[in-house]
C-alpha cells in the first residue's frame, strides 16, 4: 500500500511539474513583443535559374525585416539580397504570421516564397491583420536560395 501511495504521489508531482513548465512556456510566448520579427535562413534546393560560383566563397545574405503598423493593423515584410563574393545571386524571401502551438500552430497571411529576378533583391509582404494580443501570431520571415 505504501508503495502504491509513493508511486501515485510521484506521478502527481511529475504531472504537476510538466503542467507548470507548459504554463510558463505559454506565458513566455504570449509576452513576445508584437513588434518582434523572427527571421530564419532556410535554403531550399537551388533552382536552375540561380547563378552560383565556386564553393570556396560562402554565400552571404543581406536580410531586413520589419512590422508595419497602421492603427491597430499590422503586416510583416522582408527583403533579401544574396551574394557570393561580389556576385549577386537570386534568393527568396517569405513573410507570414504563425500561431503558437497552444493556439493550434497554424500559419496565416503567408506571402509564399517570393524570388528575386536577375540576381536582384527579393521582397515579400504578408497580408494585413487586426492585431489582437491574445489571438494574433508571431511575425516571421524566411529567406534563402
Amino acid at each position: 500500500m505504501k508503495k502504491t501511495i509513493a508511486i501515485a504521489l510521484t506521478s502527481i508531482m511529475f504531472v504537476s511539474s510538466v503542467l507548470i513548465v507548459s504554463a510558463q512556456e505559454m506565458s513566455n510566448e504570449r509576452s513576445i513583443n508584437p513588434n518582434l520579427v523572427i527571421s530564419t535562413n532556410q535554403n531550399v534546393t537551388i533552382p536552375n535559374n540561380v547563378k552560383h560560383v565556386s564553393i570556396r566563397s560562402s554565400i552571404n545574405f543581406d536580410h531586413d525585416a520589419s512590422i508595419v503598423w497602421n492603427g491597430g493593423y499590422r503586416y510583416v515584410w522582408g527583403s533579401t539580397q544574396a551574394s557570393q563574393g561580389t556576385i549577386k545571386l537570386d534568393s527568396y524571401t517569405r513573410a507570414r504570421f504563425e500561431m503558437p502551438w497552444y493556439l493550434g500552430g497554424r500559419i496565416y497571411l503567408d506571402s509564399g516564397r517570393e524570388w528575386s529576378i536577375n540576381q536582384g533583391k527579393s521582397y515579400a509582404q504578408s497580408g494585413t491583420e487586426l492585431y489582437k494580443p491574445l489571438e494574433s501570431g508571431v511575425a516571421k520571415t524566411y529567406y534563402g536560395i
